[in-house]
Order: C-alpha cells, then structure tokens, then sequence
C-alpha cells in the first residue's frame, strides 16, 4: 500500500483539479473526466477502435527496436573504427540532434505516402541519439580487464562483443530504451497526423477537425495511461527482473 498510495493520491489530485478547471470554465472546450472517458470507451467500442491503439504501439515498438539496433550499431563500432567514430560524432549524431523530428516526419511523409512507414521512421531517427549516446557511456565504463581476458580465450570479436561487452552494456541500453520509448510516443501523435490514416494520433486529428473535443481529451488520456502502463509496469518490471542482475553490488565492508 505504501508503493500504490502516493501515485494514487497524485492521480486523484489531478483528476480533482481537472475536474475544477472543467467546472469553472463551463465550456465544450473543457470536458471534465467523465466525459473524456465516456468518449474514449464510446471510440474503443466502435469498429476498429481497439486497432488505433495496436496500431500506435506496433508503430512505436519496431521504430524504437530499429532505433536501438542501429544506435547500439553505431555506439560500439565507433570505439573500433576510427572512421565511424569521426562520421558519428561529426555529422551524424549532431544532425539526429538538432533537426527537428516533425522535419524527418514531414520529409518521410513526401517519400513514403500515406502507408505507415513514415511514423515508424520518425520513431527510429528520435530513438537512435538516446542509444548512441547511453552505448557511448556504457563503452567507457567497461571492464577492460574483462575484455582482455575474453580475448585470451578466444579471438573471435564477435563472441567476446555478444558474451562479455553487451552484458556489460545492459544497464545503459536499458535506460536508453526506456527513455527512447517514452519519447516516442511524443513523436508518433503528430508522425500519425501528418503521415498516417490510422492509429492514435490520426485520430486524434479526425477529433479535432469533426470538433469533437471530448474525444480529443480521450485520446489523449489514452496516451497518458498507456505511458503510465509501460513505464510503471512493464519497464519497472524488467529492471527488477533482468537488470539489476548486472550492475555491480556495493561490497559492505
């Protein structure tokens, strides 16, 4: 109870102020909760609602997967090889970081069309930085004892990167994951309105032309929930899990 009680009293806390503001605004442009939920469970019901949301979580899942593979790619090769370590830092990194991602969305949009790809992309470009950057700092605090004695037993690179260096990584990949995939539901909402005609964000978009607000509030509630869903719940359930197996243990003296 002493875990769930505070995330439930800020929940109700927000709910309660949002529910004011409704109340003293008195306004179509300010539905109150119950009216958001009653939208959002009336759309989940009707055909193909239940659709949007996998479609959005399809989307943002194989673009993050795609960002982490290519970034861990990129942040391990570049301590090897000396070229892609001038080409990363130099141009490639910096680019990823200062064009903003509703430009790769926009950009997408115009080779891809209307079918989908273009959020899965925007996905990937916003997602692969975080997985440079955390694959960067893991690569530094390695064990280089460790690596060295891995390759006294063996001289094949790629055994020794798969059983002793991406251990050694886990911890830093999985921050990055975790703060890759919510960042990437912040980019599929307008990916999804400009390039897609399904999932989340198209149809918060149809909302918000037919001025059906309460459906607006809705859906996004429904974002908020399903990051609330991942981050508390799946992913708080895999660092207990799976990593902290691999950090080090303070030695108590």
């Amino acid at each position: 109870m002493r875990k769930i009680g505070p995330p439930l009293l800020a929940i109700a806390l927000f709910v309660l102020i949002w529910w004011g503001l409704s109340a003293w605004a008195a306004s179509m442009f300010m539905p109150n909760p119950l009216e958001a939920v009653e939208a959002l469970v009336r759309r989940l019901r009707a055909p193909r609602g239940m659709t949007h949301v996998l479609m959005s979580i399809f989307r943002v899942s194989v673009g993050t997967l795609m960002g982490a593979l290519v970034g861990t790619i990129l942040g391990v090769t570049t301590r090897y090889l000396k070229a892609v370590e001038v080409a990363v830092r130099s141009v490639l990194y910096p680019l990823l970081q200062s064009v903003p991602t509703i430009c790769w969305a926009l950009m997408f949009i115009l080779w891809f069309r209307l079918n989908g790809v273009a959020p899965i992309l925007s996905v990937m470009v916003a997602t692969i930085p975080f997985f440079i950057i955390n694959t960067w700092e893991g690569m530094k605090e390695l064990d280089t004892s460790l690596v060295e004695m891995a390759f006294s037993f063996t001289r094949n690179p790629f055994k020794t990167l798969r059983k002793v260096v991406l251990p050694m990584l886990y911890p830093y990949l999985f921050a990055a994951t975790k703060s890759g995939y919510m960042i990437a539901w912040k980019i599929i909402m307008p990916a999804e309105i400009f390039g897609a005609t399904s999932g989340m964000g198209y149809m918060v978009h149809q909302a918000f032309s037919n001025y059906r607000i309460a459906d607006v509030f809705g859906w996004t509630l429904a974002f908020a929930c399903i990051l609330l869903f991942f981050d508390y719940g799946v992913f708080n359930f895999i660092d207990r899990k799976f990593v902290r197996k691999w950090k080090p243990r303070e030695i108590k003296p």
